[in-house]
Order: structure tokens, then sequence, then C-alpha cells
């Protein structure tokens, strides 16, 4: 890779950083009750603008391959499915756990990316994704009561535990 291309995508990366940053000033940094809804946001994307500012000044020495590093091969078809597996699972939890409800997208995400993705047992996968959702719906949703998306399932766990 070329130093003029590294500038270029840290120069992309900044103006998306920027943008998101502007946006963020339209949330409030604090609130009634300490942290508000824009503290993340600004303060992610502030420094990942920053970040980026400076390796668009400073691009640091320009990568040499070395021989036998598996990092500059080709990806093989286990990695493309991995790859696939991951860049599918985000818009699968936003939109899954609307209509699936928190424990069984939790269930799906972990066969998705453990089972199939990374190979695991089905064993692990099924007890990893069932853990995931029983500590998102008890601890996170009954807990903290941090409003999450429920099915009638989920409902049914927490009246149980009631």
């Amino acid at each position: 890779m070329t130093r003029h291309f590294e500038r270029l995508v840290a120069l992309g990366a900044m103006l998306v950083a920027g943008a998101l940053f502007w946006q963020a000033q339209d949330l409030p940094f604090t609130d009634f009750m300490g942290p508000g809804p824009g503290l993340f946001p600004q303060v992610v994307a502030g420094f990942t603008c920053v970040m980026a500012a400076l390796l668009v000044v400073f691009p640091g020495p320009p990568a040499q391959p070395r021989e036998g590093d598996p990092g500059h091969a080709p990806a093989g078809t286990a990695e493309r499915r991995t790859f696939l597996a991951y860049a599918l699972a985000l818009p699968f939890l936003a939109i899954g756990s609307a209509f699936l409800g928190f424990l069984a997208t939790s269930l799906a995400l972990a066969l998705a990316l453990t089972w199939f993705a990374e190979g695991r047992p089905l064993r692990v996968a099924l007890l990893f994704g069932l853990s995931c959702g029983l500590v998102g719906i008890f601890i996170f949703g009954e807990m903290l009561e941090v409003t999450l998306p429920l099915s009638e399932i989920d409902r049914s766990l927490l009246r149980l535990a009631r």
C-alpha cells in the first residue's frame, strides 16, 4: 500500500468521523443524572477524528511485506465465511431482536458466529447463546432496567423468575 493511498484512507476516516462528531453535537453531553446520550458519540467521534488527522499528517513508515507472513495471503473460503457472518451479525442484531426478542436473537447470533463462522462445537455455541440471552434479559433487562425488545418467550422467563 502506498503512502498516498494510506493518507487518502485516513482523510476519508477523518471526514466521516468529523461528520459524525458534527451530528453528535445535537445530543446533550450531560443531563440531570450525569452523562448524557451525547457523551459517548462525541468522545468517540472526536477521538477518531484526531487520530485520523494524525495519520494524515504522519502516516508512519510504509508497511513492508515479510516472507511467509499469512497476513498478506489472499483470504480463503473459511476467512470469507467468517467475515460474511460477522458483517451480517450487526444488522441482524438490530432487526432480528425487534421481531424475535432478545433470547432468540442471542441464540441465533451465537450459532451463526461461533458454530457456523468459527467452527466451534454445536453444544458450546448453544450454551454460549443461551447464556448471553439470559444474562441480557435478567441482568440488563430486569436488574439494570434497560429497555430490550422482548418476545413472549422472554416475558415468560421473566414471569417465572419473579
